[in-house]
């Protein structure tokens, strides 16, 4: 079989796993973009605060990629990318639906700080999954990927990561010419956050569906090898 055809069938096989990918790296990359409304809306205006917020999932990669590393070691690469898909976009779209010091509520300031924890809390644990991902996703594509085409099957990776940030800069921008400054400020950066959910359940029911096919793709790996 060649090398397109190959690569054809990876993508076709493995479409939901790219395509979480490519989410995990989307629901990563929104919070950075939609910083200034975050900081309004949960730290105060401070910008350093914000992106401390924002660097709490930086710590919890690495742990991340240990515990489904380990996961993936045990129970398989289909649990781990799974676990990982489904952490990420509970993170995600949880930060949509969190309370913030702008809602006009009575009590604002105790739910603001409800709020405040929560969303550390969800930063974490995309932290975690999105650590857990990269390192999963590359072990299940070198796996199964075609040998002779086995840099560009990688590629793909990296190529799926860009179109996250690449999706994640562009929603941002659409939201804000639509709505305008104040309304984005109000309720609209909870809408990026939310938007991950309709993908993110594709991904996991594709990955779920697809996940009996990899000890027969795997198997055709490893005849190539041989």
């Amino acid at each position: 079989m060649g090398t397109a055809t190959d690569l054809q069938h990876l993508l076709r096989v493995y479409w939901s796993l790219l395509l979480g990918n490519m989410l995990e790296w989307y629901e990563f990359a929104v919070y950075g973009y939609l910083e200034v409304y975050l900081a309004k809306n949960f730290f105060s205006g401070s910008v350093l605060a914000t992106w401390l917020g924002f660097a709490t999932a930086f710590l919890a990669r690495p742990l991340g990629g240990l515990f489904l590393g380990l996961a993936g070691d045990t129970f398989g690469r289909s649990a781990s990318v799974n676990i990982s898909i489904v952490g990420m976009l509970v993170g995600t779209v949880g930060q949509g639906l969190i309370p913030s010091f702008l809602w006009p509520v009575a009590n604002s300031t105790w739910v603001g700080h409800l709020g405040l924890v929560l969303l550390v809390l969800l930063r974490i644990l995309q932290g975690l999954c999105t650590g857990g991902e990269i390192s999963a996703v590359s072990t299940y594509i070198t796996e199964v990927g075609p040998p002779k085409a086995l840099g560009r099957s990688i590629a793909f990776i990296a190529i799926t990561a860009n179109l996250g940030f690449l999706s994640a800069r562009a929603v941002v921008y659409v939201m804000v010419k639509l709505l305008g400054e104040e309304q984005m400020m109000q309720w609209g950066w909870r809408i990026p956050f939310l938007l991950a959910l309709l993908p993110g359940l594709i991904a996991m029911v594709g990955r779920r569906e697809r996940g009996h096919q990899r000890g027969e793709f795997f198997r055709r790996g490893l005849q190539h090898r041989e």
